[in-house]
């Protein structure tokens, strides 16, 4: 293909938004005077408070401050607090892009250390009081407090930074197990990342985080009060937070760092296998852990300081950090979309699984009446039933009340009759992927709907266009393309047409966010994002099986990409009906060269069987005998089939081609749609940015398509 530019430039050099520290006395009658250090963002600003060079010197030198004056007898107590929802957000992750920001972590966390050391020394009490969130860099300046309690309701509390690629390396890696239990330690800082879990406040003070749930910060002074009457705080003698070598605690911790991850590996094995997929944040901060017993407190922050800078200037990190850029910019949005039209009452056309699935999830959104209509009215009931069923499963699973459920559910209704659909303003047919068949639904649903009703196809590969072209208002046609389970997914493609009118698009993008699901909008194109990317992976993976290379090894030569899944088990995932089905449209639609028709997938799907067998004891399936029976006879024309570090090759230089293609035809604007939908439709790995990070990091787009997507970003 043509040399194509760098479709998205250098990051911009990073500017600091200071927090500042405001400092104030308060008089407690059971305390004495208290220094009240509350952090806030700028004058005038919304944001969180977060800790950038200048941000962490205000912190140290008012923190310094109070030390002096309680050293000097000034005052008989420190408190930390923050501002409206934020207590501290942690580092500014923005400043990890730019290169000169980065210069700054080391003399940063050598600040933090040394503030972590003096607190210690504090001769006076220190309180830290959650008014809202502490994460990461927050919770460790917590964790220079003897005790800490939060508001009830306050949620955001942990330690992210190994799901960024770095670690808490300003003392949550070392203090953590000092607080609570070692073995809960352990999984805050090492799994709970990786789930994107964080605590909330009650949470928090189960574990014992937070001593107590109090109100206010006049309450939680009350609380310290109380714990100085009672002898419970004694700053001449605070602990020492190292276990000793050979102590219970010690033996706790290190046990913690060899128990099960799942069924098939300890901790510490996948660790290993994420620092061979290019994540290594997680065997380094196991490493630290480890050497915790019989150390110094000095010594283990020694450890975290040299490795958060070491990570902090790793891919890993520049992926991991873009990744969650993109997911807080991409997040549904507080307000409406601009433009968008009223909706009082829903359609869904089709009562299959999905269609049920969907029509959940829309009652569940947008608190209007969900009408599931199908041409046999045993299947609507079933569907109905069905989508209710989706409605009880949320509320167990605690996202909303029984009284909310059911409230939810009366919205649902079923038919058979395509006239009880004519009032809505909006219906979104889920029938069969077969162009015919949902050009046959919405010519007759145009017949009953009111001109300015939208029209929405959830279609996964076929063209919208296509499938509109033959209606009286094509206008009115817009594409959704959620993802199964469509509960769990947080991903839907919103796809226009070239006719598609703006009002009708816009009326799609507020769908989806009172949805809360993210939108990544995509041109009508074979394939959209997901799958088109998705089956170019798979096409070449199905293509050295049909040339007769060892499946074992076929699946396994992704490994070092860092996908969720190897491909066979993916493709038992999607189901091998529909990636035969989607396959060939990509084929006949963009060409069997980058997309060919693979004989021995379709002879798998004849059989009826899966392409692996799952086994508890194993991380990831295993081939099935069907899967290599399906497979057998294939030869390559020189006797050798693309596997392990050449598959990958190939792989990487398909998606290199794909996505240049995508961005030349105006699929998409930017590179960060096709990476956000690839993290969030497919499990794309956050440490390699999803995809076209990872591509610039070794050089394939500039070797495929003739310049890195991100201009200089990501290149070395």
């Amino acid at each position: 293909m043509a040399p194509t530019t760098a479709h998205s430039g250098s990051v911009p050099a990073y500017t600091e938004h200071v927090t500042r520290v405001l400092v104030e006395d308060r008089e407690h009658e059971g305390i004495g005077t208290i220094a009240v250090l509350t952090f806030a963002p700028p004058e005038g600003e919304t944001r969180p408070a977060t800790l950038g060079p200048q941000s962490l010197e205000n912190v140290d030198s008012a923190l310094t401050e109070a030390l002096a004056r309680a050293e000097a007898g000034e005052i008989q107590a420190i408190a930390l607090t923050g501002t409206g929802r934020v207590f501290l957000a942690g580092a500014d992750l923005s400043m990890f892009a730019d290169p000169a920001g980065r210069e700054a972590v080391d003399p940063m966390t050598h600040r933090a250390h040394d503030l972590q050391v003096r607190m210690r020394g504090a001769a006076v009490p220190v309180l830290a009081h959650l008014n809202g969130a502490a994460l990461g860099g927050g919770l460790e300046v917590a964790l220079m407090a003897d005790i800490r309690t939060a508001g009830p309701t306050v949620r955001g509390i942990g330690l992210p930074e190994t799901s960024l690629g770095i670690l808490p390396g300003w003392g949550g890696t070392t203090l953590l197990q000092s607080v609570i239990d070692p073995a809960d330690a352990v999984r805050v800082i090492l799994e709970d990342p990786a789930r994107d879990k964080q605590l909330s406040a009650s949470a928090a003070h189960e574990l014992g985080i937070v001593e107590a749930l109090v109100e206010d910060l006049d309450a939680a002074l009350d609380h310290l009060a109380g714990r100085i009457a009672d002898g419970g705080i004694d700053p001449s003698a605070r602990p020492d937070p190292i276990p000793a070598a050979g102590s219970d605690r010690a033996r706790t911790l290190l046990d913690a760092l060899d128990a099960p991850h799942s069924p098939a590996e300890t901790r510490r094995a996948w660790a290993e296998r994420m620092e061979a997929a290019g994540a290594p944040s997680l065997k380094r901060t196991l490493g630290i852990l480890e050497a915790l017993p019989g150390s110094s407190l000095e010594q283990s922050l020694a450890a975290e300081r040299q490795a958060i800078v070491g990570l902090a200037d790793s891919d890993a990190a520049a992926g991991s950090l873009y990744a969650a850029e993109l997911l807080r910019r991409g997040k549904p949005g507080r307000r409406p979309v601009e433009g968008a039209r009223e909706i009082r009452r829903v359609g869904v056309a089709g009562a299959g699984l999905m269609a049920s699935q969907i029509a959940a999830q829309l009652a569940l959104g947008l608190q209007v009446p969900v009408t599931l209509r199908d041409l046999d009215e045993d299947i609507a009931q079933k569907g109905l039933a069905h989508a209710r069923d989706v409605i009880a499963q949320a509320a167990s699973r605690g996202k909303l009340d029984e009284q909310s459920a059911r409230s939810v559910s009366e919205l649902l209704s079923a038919t058979a009759d395509v006239s009880d659909l004519a009032d809505c303003d909006l219906v979104l047919e889920a029938v069969p992927e077969v162009l015919a068949i949902k050009k046959s639904v919405l010519g007759e649903l145009e017949g009953v709907l009111d001109p300015s009703a939208l029209l929405v196809t959830n279609t996964s590969s076929l063209s919208v266009a296509a499938m509109s072209e033959d209606l009286a208002h094509p206008e009115r046609v817009v594409g959704l393309h959620f993802f199964n389970p469509v509960a769990k997914m947080p991903l839907v493609e919103v796809v226009r047409t070239e006719r598609t009118d703006p009002a009708v698009l816009a009326t799609g993008h507020e769908v989806v966010r009172r949805c809360g699901k993210f939108a990544v909008e995509s041109a009508d194109a074979p394939g959209f994002i997901v799958n088109r990317l998705l089956f170019r992976v798979l096409s070449e993976v199905l293509r050295s099986a049909d040339q007769g290379a060892d499946l074992a090894a076929v699946d396994a030569s992704l490994d070092p990409f860092g996908l969720p899944m190897r491909p066979f088990e993916l493709l038992d995932l999607v189901g091998i009906g529909v990636a035969d089905h989607v396959g060939k449209v990509l084929g006949e639609q963009l060409g069997t060269e980058r997309f060919p028709v693979s004989t021995g997938l379709t002879r798998l799907l004849d059989s009826g069987e899966a392409g692996t067998v799952r086994d508890r004891s194993q991380v990831h399936p295993q081939v099935s005998d069907a899967l290599r029976a399906a497979f057998s006879g294939g030869t390559s024309e020189d006797g050798s089939a693309a596997v392990g570090d050449a598959l990958l090759d190939r792989v990487l230089r398909g998606l290199a081609e794909e996505t240049g293609l995508m961005l030349d035809e105006g699929v998409v604007e930017r590179p960060e749609q096709i990476d956000l939908a690839m993290i969030l439709g497919a499990g794309y790995p956050r440490h390699r940015g999803g995809l076209t990070p990872y591509l610039d990091q070794t050089g394939v787009s500039r070797e495929v398509v003739g310049a890195p997507f991100h201009g200089d970003r990501f290149t070395r």
